[in-house]
């Protein structure tokens, strides 16, 4: 009954028709959880009562002609950084956390839209890593490969999906926290513009770039979830009071252009799969229009002295020796936000919104869609016995992200997008960054990607 159940569409026309009931569904995603996740670490925390008990009140409210929408009984995981009533995230750490008493905005926004939330998802200390290691929780594994790191900091929330623990999950994206992830796990991850989806409640990482985003199988679902977190939260004073999203999938009349890379822009980092990629993407009647990205290295400085910086702030007693529940590597990675003078902070602050109208006149003019690397092009083998200090997990983040911090120090959307097996039998991906707020072209042209990276 559920082999073919792969997208949130399916799943709705099948329990709109009367062919699936929602509580068969939760209970055999909670039996998928039950079979791997010893295996993979992925869930955390899991509400099993509490989603049976909701699926029985789904069910019967669609009886009683009650539909709540496209999000109505579908089973879904959040990364473990959003206050719930009652309960205190752990934010992947052992320190004490402290986030409000109440939901969190988008956990507020999920249960109004009928989801049914299975549990919560495993994630790097603080959301501060790029690997899905954890002292506290343990190592969150890649479904497609054990052996594999899931990238982060959503390592769960891309696992989950890619395990079929979920049909979809949430995600927070500070520098590529969704998109790595994504990428590494073969699914797709959405980071929608700054203030487009509301943070109350939710565990920062740095609140100039946080997003909180939707990972899933498909690219319309992505555009279906971020629906139904999207809009203004009046307890998060960076929400946007135009923020909320509709999603329609859009017609084009000619096909939409797409910006790629002119030159290595990364360094010395493998493009052998992005430039395949680029080909079917042309192949398929897509305009490619050469970019050149000559600021890279100075909006990644930046976004490098933002996120540091406040992360230092925000976790402060940490720093201070108050809280000695938290991993070493996680305390030295914090400690190096102490380093920068609020004369390099405010620096990096007062020049973001030049230079985010430099790009969009010189970048993005003349195009519909920047298609760029992600990451790595297949998820790296994780070595369980290598040392690996603060510096160590910097340098390796930071080269893991090298196309992606940007995107969040300009507050541009993105969306990472499985383009097929590299050479180890692994995804590779790309992402597509649009103009701020135009998620819907973004996805409905990762809509049309999709068909010709599945053929």
């Amino acid at each position: 009954m559920f082999q073919d159940l792969s997208s949130i569409q399916q799943f709705g026309t099948q329990v709109r028709e009367g062919k699936l009931q929602i509580a068969d569904a939760v209970e055999h995603y909670l039996n998928k959880v039950n079979e791997r996740n010893t295996e993979l670490n992925i869930v955390v925390k899991g509400f099993d009562d509490e989603a049976r008990n909701r699926a029985e009140s789904l069910d019967e409210e669609l009886r009683q002609g009650k539909d709540r929408g496209p999000m109505h009984g579908v089973p879904i995981a959040v990364k473990d950084i959003f206050a719930m009533t009652g309960r205190l995230p752990a934010a992947g750490s052992g320190a004490e956390i402290r986030c409000g008493n109440k939901d969190a905005a988008v956990i507020s926004k999920l249960k109004a839209s009928g989801a049914i939330i299975l549990g919560t998802l495993n994630l790097d200390e603080f959301a501060a890593g790029g690997t899905g290691v954890n002292l506290w929780f343990g190592r969150c594994k890649n479904p497609l490969d054990p052996r594999r790191i899931t990238g982060g900091s959503s390592s769960g929330s891309a696992a989950a999906v890619s395990a079929g623990f979920c049909l979809a999950s949430i995600g927070s994206d500070a520098g590529g926290s969704i998109r790595i992830p994504a990428a590494f796990c073969g699914v797709y991850g959405l980071k929608p513009t700054y203030g487009r989806v509301g943070r109350s409640g939710a565990v920062p990482r740095t609140w100039s770039m946080d997003c909180i985003g939707p990972l899933a199988s498909h690219a319309d679902d992505l555009g279906i979830v971020l629906a139904a977190i999207s809009g203004f939260d009046a307890d998060d004073p960076t929400s946007r009071r135009d923020s909320e999203f509709i999603w329609t999938r859009q017609g084009f009349d000619n096909p939409p252009r797409i910006g790629v890379l002119s030159d290595k822009s990364g360094g010395d980092m493998p493009l052998a799969n992005y430039e395949r990629a680029v080909r079917s993407i042309e192949q398929s009647g897509f305009p490619l229009i050469p970019k050149s990205l000559d600021k890279l290295d100075l909006y990644t400085e930046y976004h490098q002295r933002v996120v540091k910086s406040e992360a230092a702030t925000y976790h402060r007693a940490v720093l201070r020796g108050k809280d000695s529940t938290v991993a070493p590597e996680t305390v030295a990675a914090l400690r190096s936000g102490m380093q920068i003078s609020a004369m390099e902070y405010l620096e990096a602050q007062t020049q973001r919104e030049l230079l985010l109208q430099e790009f969009l006149d010189l970048v993005m003019n003349d195009v519909e869609a920047l298609a760029l690397p992600v990451s790595y092009e297949e998820a790296p083998i994780y070595h369980e016995n290598t040392s690996r200090d603060a510096e160590m997990i910097n340098q390796e983040f930071a080269k893991a992200s090298i196309f992606t911090r940007f995107v969040n120090f300009l507050g541009l959307p993105a969306v990472s997008l499985p383009t097929g097996l590299g050479p180890s039998g692994l995804p590779t991906a790309v992402q597509l960054i649009a103009k701020p707020f135009e998620e819907a072209t973004m996805l409905s042209i990762a809509s049309e990607m999709e068909s010709v990276f599945s053929r």
